[in-house]
């Protein structure tokens, strides 16, 4: 019997049935109250409990009728388990039902075979419709027993009791597991929109809101914070070139890196989108510390990333403003910390830059700058200047260069670095490269046509031309339009062109066997392996100028293009110094074998009218005066 104390709690029975064992859990006890089920009627649940056990089948399959009948939910039941399994679990519960005690270790059984139920999509309204048929059966039973069982009503009223109790117990773990879904779902909805899906840090939304809070903060305790703009320099590269899964798992490499040098910082880090980053730097007192953890995530960025079988390298350009400092908003800051980045990328990239009022003025030039190069193809104010390439002792012509220059209406002539970049971040890059190509090859056929000297021009590709999907045809068609032949053109391409080695090789053979010449400007001061020398048609290295400056007292230099020249000879490629301004520069090349040489020595870039009043009006006279005594 149940015995209620003082507290309303009912004690524990010693007896072996009649028992209900829920001391601490009242919310348990409170149901059983609310339906009057007592040890009296526990005990004559148990005396049941032997005719249940001998039709334990015939109640079991009173239960599942609700779901064998339906298609839909045998076809559920089927596809997780078998029906005999349940039968099994369920009949095994039943007989314990009847034991006459209920325990913690009764409900937590029921709880389970709820779950089990609820996991296959086995909906509530079926429950009560099998708790019906349950009851009807054990009802039935009883009646069929009335001439051996005692107490008939009472145990009637027992079984529906607790068959009450039981459907109870089922549909409230129903209604917690729903609302645990539920909740997991909106979990889950609000994870997703304040992360990026695809490295897992916050996003933009999460940003602002960690960047507003921040702000917050400093109004209550004044100390600085810095904000980090971060963009992969050579991202689009990697993207286009190896599609996007390669770059999904570049980006996942890259936030890696960035947790990993953030470690022990005060820090948020976060994904805008695409290769762009930005970071939070709380309790910045001192710059140091904010230049401290850019020049470690520089560092890190910058160690090759293994993808495809090779290996593939990248930097950052990180941008940072101090708040107060450098701003009063959110707006501000980010404004100001971009502007920063993006000086590090005028300025060669691979590094950090804290923002100053200078910069701001800049920006503000850049974005006058990127409006008028809009109309600047269309207005005809870009022009192209040509600098001679010599050769060594006899200091003949071999060649020319092609360089782009903007005629603008108000600051006058302005040089590539003053406008190539902003025409790269644009887009614009693919018209202007492609009208510098084909008025190249214009003015080198007309230079042809009036009698020579018969040289190539060469001509700087964009990373954006090279990659073109139709990059023959388009040089085909220009060739075919200004009527120069393809020997006379040389296209200069830089070392990061080639990071995807097959792509690179495909498109290289095709313009080798098509005629037209290769050479790699720049050369030694990009990150590729040097084995696409071997493995490309490239016809000629163009030592950087970087390395020709201080080459008469630097002996680094030295060593370096000593060492060019010789590779170059041995793989039987041509080798060409630029930026000679100095005899002393000259002579070294000379006694180190380099053959041809560019520079303010022999000539500054020139425009086309210039080049040919002092090259090839001279050459031409001179070549009918020779012709003339050979006759």
């Amino acid at each position: 019997m149940i015995h209620s104390d003082s507290s309303g709690r009912a004690p524990q029975q010693a007896s072996a049935i009649g028992q209900i064992l829920l001391d601490d859990h009242p919310e348990v006890l409170s149901q059983i109250q609310m339906i009057n089920m007592t040890s009296k009627d526990l005990e004559l649940i148990a005396k049941l409990r032997p005719v249940v056990v001998s039709q334990i089948d015939r109640i079991t399959s009173s239960f599942y009728e609700a779901i064998l009948d339906v298609d839909s939910l045998k076809q559920t039941v089927t596809k997780f388990t078998t029906v005999e399994r349940l039968r099994q679990t369920l009949s095994n519960h039943l007989i314990e039902m009847f034991s006459g005690k209920i325990d913690l270790a009764f409900i937590e059984k029921r709880l389970k075979i709820a779950m089990v139920h609820q996991k296959i999509g086995l909906p509530p309204k079926w429950y009560m419709g099998s708790f019906q048929n349950l009851l009807n059966t054990l009802l039935q039973i009883i009646h069929e027993q009335s001439g051996t069982l005692l107490e008939t009503e009472g145990l009637r009223e027992a079984v529906t009791k607790l068959l009450s109790f039981e459907q109870q117990i089922v549909l409230e773990a129903y209604e917690n597991q729903n609302r645990l879904e539920e909740q997991q779902a909106k979990a889950i909805i609000e994870y997703q929109a304040l992360h990026d899906e695809l490295t897992g840090l916050p996003n933009r939304r999460m940003f602002h809101q960690a960047l507003s809070q921040a702000i917050e903060r400093y109004r209550e305790e004044p100390t600085p914070f810095a904000v980090f703009v971060m963009d992969i320099d050579r991202f689009k590269l990697i993207n286009d070139s190896l599609g996007h899964t390669y770059g999904d798992r570049f980006l996942q490499e890259v936030s890696n890196r960035i947790r990993e040098c953030a470690e022990g910082y005060p820090v948020t880090i976060a994904r805008l989108g695409g290769d762009e980053f930005t970071l939070i730097l709380e309790n910045c007192n001192d710059p140091s510390l904010a230049a401290e953890l850019a020049e470690k995530l520089v560092k890190a960025i910058e160690v090759p990333y293994r993808l495809q079988n090779n290996d593939y390298y990248v930097s950052a350009s990180i941008g940072i403003a101090i708040y107060p400092t450098h701003c009063a908003s959110e707006e501000e800051l980010l404004k100001n910390a971009d502007t920063a980045m993006y000086e590090v990328k005028k300025n060669g990239k691979n590094g950090h830059q804290f923002f100053s009022p200078v910069l701001d003025e800049q920006l503000l030039l850049k974005i006058e700058l990127e409006s008028d190069l809009r109309k600047a193809v269309q207005r005809q104010e870009l022009e192209l200047y040509y600098q001679p390439q010599f050769q060594t002792g006899s200091y003949s012509m071999i060649g020319i260069e092609a360089l782009v220059r903007w005629c603008h209406p108000t600051k006058g002539l302005l040089s590539p670095g003053a406008f190539i970049p902003i025409a790269e971040e644009t887009g614009l890059i693919y018209e202007i490269g492609t009208w510098t190509l084909h008025e190249a090859c214009r003015q080198m056929k007309e230079w042809h046509l009036a009698g020579g000297p018969l040289i190539p021009v060469s001509v700087n590709l964009s990373s954006r031309q090279f990659h073109q999907s139709n990059l023959v045809a388009y040089i085909r068609e220009i060739l075919q339009e200004t009527g120069l032949e393809p020997q006379y053109l040389e296209l200069e391409i830089t070392e990061s062109m080639m990071m995807d080695a097959a792509v690179s090789a495909e498109i290289l053979r095709e313009l080798d066997e098509f005629g037209v010449k290769i050479s790699l400007d720049d050369f030694g001061t990009g990150y590729s392996s040097l084995s696409y020398l071997k493995q490309f048609p490239i016809h000629k290295l163009k030592i950087d100028r970087s390395f020709i400056s201080d080459i008469t007292r630097n002996a680094s230099d030295q060593a370096i293009v000593a060492t060019i020249i010789s590779m170059a000879k041995h793989l039987n490629m041509e080798v060409i110094a630029e930026g000679i301004e100095t005899k002393g520069q000259l002579d070294f090349l000379t006694e180190n074998s380099c053959q041809e040489i560019q520079g303010y020595y022999f000539s500054r870039p020139l425009p086309a009218q210039e080049v040919e009043a002092a090259f090839f009006t001279p050459y031409r006279l001179d070549h009918t005066w020779t012709t003339f005594r050979e006759v």
